[in-house]
């Protein structure tokens, strides 16, 4: 049922593409902010981090009433619609697509695809009133349809380059981006590695009069320790809504995993799945696999499988390059079917011009393997392209 949800959004609404400004979501929401606002509103911005600091956010509140959007989904459309009783039923979302279509119809809302799965998102959290809205931004900030609503608090992840051509191409224009999620005497919390961003976001929330904290003053891990950095981040976030008090003593990582955040799968081969999609994700990826495999005489992974969407040439091949030089296992490069995929052609190339396999299908061609170890990272939808996989936990 859920693949023909989705297939219903895309036949009325069109493929999901970034399709910036706010004007046509603020009016279908007009009407819909009085009980919206009756909640705690939490919007997590940022690079890279966002969808597991959201869902880590969920687990800390599981003994209380929450709604939560992210954004994309990897396996089923469900999974941006979620509550402390888990993913929406389809049958019930069903239901909410059908009744939010008539109202769109019939009041002239102007609405992508993206838009309306908010609208839908929005009109669900209004009717069950919940404690707290957890928001992850889709892309961006600024423009994006979550900063319709004002937020009582702004987590910020990471600062990289990605989706350039939208957000810009230095560091500060990427912050300015993201900080427009943030409102005049609201609440950040940051946990930004380079000092020169932390002294911008500074300098951002001073000029709104909003609160800020930084992590960097409160706890120091290394970048590469990306997880814990997002579960930290969302601890923080606890801490400020609930009044726990904040510190080293009082948090111990949970060594918990999140569905293709650090995921094993284990089945005839063992699969470990990892959203890192942009270079700087890839960069502190590898990082972070090195700093847990001292000697890599040996590659850690027989094979390393990868694709990405579409994105400039220039960082697809520095990141070939960069697990090209990794020492993680044999590298094999694959296309999958989205509209948001990169192209097959310039993969191929690439992958050829970096002296790497290209593989049309990778589940065919793993097929046979077993007791194998098996790293795939990238795009979020190739990882959905693997769902076939027999996900024994």
């Amino acid at each position: 049922m859920t693949e023909n949800l989705e297939e219903w959004v895309l036949s009325h609404y069109g493929a999901e593409v970034f399709t910036p400004g706010l004007e046509r979501i603020e009016f279908a929401l007009k009407d819909l902010k009085k009980d919206l606002y009756r909640s705690k509103i939490v919007i997590v911005a940022g690079t890279n981090g966002k969808g597991e600091t959201t869902h880590r956010l969920g687990k800390l509140f599981q003994h209380s009433h929450y709604c939560t959007w992210t954004s994309p989904h990897i396996y089923s459309i469900v999974e941006r619609f979620s509550s402390e009783k888990g993913n929406i039923e389809a049958s019930e979302l069903r239901n909410l697509f059908l009744e939010s279509h008539a109202i769109v119809q019939a009041k002239n809302y102007r609405l992508t695809y993206y838009e309306f799965l908010f609208y839908v998102f929005c009109r669900w959290a209004a009717r069950i009133s919940p404690d707290y809205l957890f928001l992850e931004v889709g892309l961006g900030g600024r423009l994006d349809a979550v900063n319709a609503l004002d937020a009582n608090l702004v987590l910020l992840t990471s600062i990289s380059r990605d989706h350039q051509e939208f957000l810009g191409q230095r560091y500060d224009q990427i912050l300015q981006e993201k900080l427009g999620v943030l409102r005049p005497k609201g609440n950040l919390i940051s946990f930004l590695d380079l000092k020169y961003l932390r002294e911008r976001a500074k300098a951002k929330a001073l000029s709104l009069g909003a609160n800020h904290l930084d992590l960097e003053e409160v706890l120091k891990i290394p970048a590469y320790e990306f997880s814990k950095r997002n579960e930290f981040l969302a601890h923080a976030a606890f801490c400020a809504l609930t009044g726990a008090p904040l510190g080293e003593e009082n948090w111990r990582p949970s060594g918990e995993t999140l569905s293709s955040r650090g995921e094993i799968v284990l089945e005839e081969n063992e699969w470990w799945l990892f959203g890192s999609h942009n270079v700087d994700g890839v960069r502190k990826l590898i990082q972070f696999l090195h700093s847990a495999n001292y000697n890599l005489k040996d590659s850690p992974f027989t094979a390393v499988v990868t694709s990405f969407s579409k994105r400039n040439e220039k960082d697809l091949r520095i990141m070939l390059k960069m697990l090209k030089k990794a020492n993680l296992g044999k590298v094999f490069v694959t296309a999958f079917n989205h509209p948001k995929a990169c192209p097959r052609n310039v993969l191929e190339k690439l992958t050829s011009d970096e002296g790497l396999t290209f593989v049309e299908n990778i589940a065919d061609h793993v097929q046979g393997w077993t007791h194998q170890k098996i790293l795939v990272l990238g795009s979020y939808y190739l990882l959905g392209e693997l769902q076939p996989l027999r996900r024994k936990r």
